[in-house]
């Protein structure tokens, strides 16, 4: 049983303790909070065996294997390390970090403890993204031509938010376009040759909305789009040269579909949170004995902040 602790229990640890309750071979036990009242809010809600109002007395906890750092970006590198010289394995939320190389030290310092570090980017695990895979794989569209995918959407948050710190992984690509910038990068599995972008900025602040157009080794073109300020149709569409995929909400989605002239076939996943999967392979990479993920590994983590930080 890997036993997980989590660091910082805000808007998006309650999603993942939702998702770990169909997870097989965990469970959590621990929260930690600099804010005790959360803390223990929070574990006396979920029934967890403990809190902690310091990350490091959780990390120093020897009963916890693993940990899940739900806090903003520009505190996961500082975070990360921590927790891999207290001999955790580290699942972290995306964006993982606003710096590539940052990114790789990290990555290269899991190695060096003996522990897996993989970002909680989920668009790459859920049963959506293998069934376009294995229909791409299969040929039901032909050779993969263009791939349009976008996650966008508006919110004002207030002044001072994390969200609009350029150089912290703040900014609707790093926010969100990490989601279609991950399933098409894992979805590819080749080299990017070329890339061009347009962005609208958000007051001097950060990219409210961008769009980066890519183009792959193997010859497939992709439009990816992300922001914070701009409300979008946000689906994924594969075009092959004999029809194309699509999915609504593809990074937690329940429906796909492939579309071959007039024949429509379509696919429904019933899953109580799209949380599951990512956890899920996390866990069965631990008890592997792995220290890279082979499905969002250290290249492919990397390769989506340096898409991004250019």
């Amino acid at each position: 049983m890997i036993r997980f602790g989590i660091l910082g229990p805000g808007k998006i640890s309650h999603r993942f303790i939702l998702g770990m309750k169909d997870v097989a071979g965990a469970k959590i036990i621990a929260v930690a909070s600099r804010n005790e009242e959360r803390a223990k809010s929070v574990a006396q809600q979920y029934q967890f065996e403990k809190y902690y109002t310091s990350y490091v007395d959780l990390l120093k906890d020897d009963e916890i294997d693993a940990v899940y750092i739900a806090t903003p970006p520009h505190t996961h590198d500082e975070l990360i390390r921590l927790s891999l010289s207290h001999g955790k394995h580290v699942l972290c939320e995306k964006p993982l970090m606003g710096s590539s190389e940052k990114a790789k030290q990290c990555f290269e310092f899991a190695k060096e403890k003996g522990r897996l570090l993989m970002e909680a980017n989920k668009a790459p695990f859920t049963p959506i993204f293998k069934q376009a895979k294995q229909w791409i794989e299969e040929g039901c569209i032909g050779k993969v031509q263009y791939i349009d995918a976008s996650y966008s959407y508006r919110q004002l948050f207030e002044e001072g938010h994390w969200v609009y710190w350029k150089n912290e992984a703040g900014g609707g690509m790093y926010d969100v376009g990490v989601y279609p910038l991950g399933f098409v990068t894992c979805l590819m599995n080749s080299p990017v040759i070329e890339e061009k972008r347009m962005a609208l900025d958000h007051n001097g602040l950060c990219d409210g909305f961008e769009q980066i157009l890519l183009r792959y080794k193997n010859g497939v073109i992709a439009s990816i789009r992300g922001g914070i300020d701009v409300q979008t149709e946000n689906k994924i569409m594969i075009y092959g040269e004999d029809g194309y995929i699509e999915s609504m909400h593809f990074w937690k989605s329940h429906d796909i579909k492939v579309v071959k002239g007039n024949e429509v076939i379509e696919k429904h996943f019933d899953f109580n949170s799209e949380f599951t999967f990512e956890i899920q392979h996390f866990v069965d990479c631990i008890v592997a004995g792995l220290q890279e993920s082979p499905v969002l590994s250290m290249e492919k983590s990397v390769e989506i902040i340096q898409i991004i930080e250019k």
